[in-house]
């Protein structure tokens, strides 16, 4: 969800090692029936992560429990970063992973051509016949070049704009969700709410005015199939021109949102909105802005922006595991049972990429009182409906942090929208080159890619 400095510095390190290092362990992808009993599991497993998705996992325990009473689950749970880090280097040295894996929707593209990571289409786990049951984009992302499956998708992220309701009112804003949608619908609405509700060196809209860019991105299909980028679309000039704006007159925050200064600034009421996808909800309420039930309204993306998808998760086993029967019984209880899905929803915010889940049809129509009543989960639902395939590759990683840079040294030197819009794109084919090469590589070797 949130990009991480040493994601770049990382890169071409990573895809070197995942696709051409086949890590000892890793010959033992595809033998799980020798790691368990898979009719009757049992032992210990460690289940490994990032927050809040030990609240999410503790949320189905008894569940799990009840139906596996010989499985024991430990948790190992690190900021995201950190997390990721330890996966990879124990992934790459063949000991000292969990048996269970959650990847980062940011991590799947360079994740997924692990060979230390299961198939899971091979028997005994026959991941295929689970696939219906999965938002096909979401599905689709955990597939290796190879024509494996790595992961099963845990939540996706439909994109929304959050909003202080209580701030939307106080300086005579409209602010039930549905006027609100309809004000930041155009450009011209948006920037009438950001000059409204600013206060010089006190209260701003937006944490960082670049994001108006990033938000045509948020699914992460930066590249076509020629891993050449894609970043000439609708709607994207409009958007820097209204960044422009937003900074020359002071009105965003000049902040990184996961900053703790903004956080500060998001319980508040200095910052006034935030996108992110369904997830931030749960960060909302239980660590960024606890103390604010009933102020937080969530609408769709401003200015016209399409449906979109922003961040989720998938969990995927280490080949290394020795306990693949009890890390299989417990990704598919957790992963493709709708009551575990919809309890761990209720938890935490992670809106199911299991399609059964939303078939619940009170849950889904439940207005949240944190959310003053709204129905927020019948609005991701009908966003989730709407989100379509793209395409993901191993060199996605970098680019968010690369675009928001550009964008902003951009927007501080008083560039035009085209200078910008071209900066972008020459800086990602720069600063990505050697890793463009290596998938352009690893893609010719799999038969994917002809000159």
């Amino acid at each position: 969800m949130k990009k991480r400095s040493w994601l770049t510095r990382m890169l071409v390190c990573v895809l070197a090692m995942m696709v051409f290092i086949v890590p000892l362990t890793a010959c033992a992808n595809g033998d799980g029936d020798d790691a368990g009993d898979f009719d009757n599991p049992s032992g210990t497993i460690v289940v490994g992560g990032w927050p809040a998705g030990d609240e999410a996992f503790m949320a189905i325990e008894a569940m799990f429990n009840e139906q596996f009473p010989d499985v024991t689950v430990e948790y190992q749970f690190l900021a995201t970063a950190d997390f990721e880090q330890s996966l990879i280097m124990a992934l790459a040295a063949g000991t000292g992973a969990v048996d269970v894996a959650m990847i980062e929707g940011g991590m799947i593209g360079e994740l997924r051509e692990s060979p230390a990571l299961e198939d899971l289409l091979q028997l005994p786990y026959d991941a295929a016949r689970l696939e219906s049951a999965f938002v096909p984009f979401r599905w689709q992302m955990a597939q290796s070049m190879d024509g494996r499956q790595t992961g099963i998708p845990w939540d996706i992220g439909p994109a929304t704009m959050f909003y202080r309701r209580d701030i939307f009112q106080e300086v005579g804003l409209p602010y039930e969700p549905e006027d609100v949608e309809v004000l930041l619908s155009t450009w011209d609405g948006f920037l009438q709410a950001a000059e409204a509700v600013h206060i010089p060196g006190q209260r701003w809209i937006m944490p960082d005015a670049a994001q108006l860019y990033y938000w045509h991105f948020m699914n992460r299909d930066f590249f076509n199939e020629r891993l050449e980028p894609q970043l000439d679309r609708p709607g994207v000039a409009q958007a820097l021109d209204t960044a422009a704006i937003v900074r020359n007159n002071g009105w965003d925050m000049q902040a990184d949102m996961w900053s703790t200064e903004a956080n500060a600034a998001f319980a508040n009421g200095s910052l006034v909105t935030v996108v992110a996808g369904a997830w931030y909800g749960g960060f909302l309420k239980s660590w960024v802005s606890p103390d604010n039930p009933g102020n937080w309204g969530v609408v769709r993306l401003p200015g016209g922006i399409p449906d979109s998808n922003w961040g989720g998760s998938f969990l995927a086993i280490p080949s290394q595991s020795e306990n693949k029967a009890a890390a299989w019984a417990y990704i598919e209880f957790a992963m493709a049972n709708p009551d575990a899905q919809n309890a761990m929803f209720e938890a935490v915010d992670y809106f199911p990429a299991l399609i059964t889940a939303w078939e619940d049809t009170a849950l889904y129509n439940y207005e949240d009182p944190w959310f003053a009543g709204q129905r927020t989960r019948a609005l991701w639902v009908d966003i989730a409906r709407s989100i379509m395939p793209y395409h993901t590759t191993m060199i996605d990683g970098p680019v968010e942090g690369i675009m928001v840079d550009t964008v902003n040294s951009g927007l501080n030197a008083g560039l035009s929208t085209s200078e910008i819009m071209s900066n972008v794109y020459t800086n990602i084919m720069e600063q990505l080159r050697e890793a463009r090469e290596i998938n352009i590589e690893a893609l010719r070797d799999a038969g994917l890619w002809h000159d």
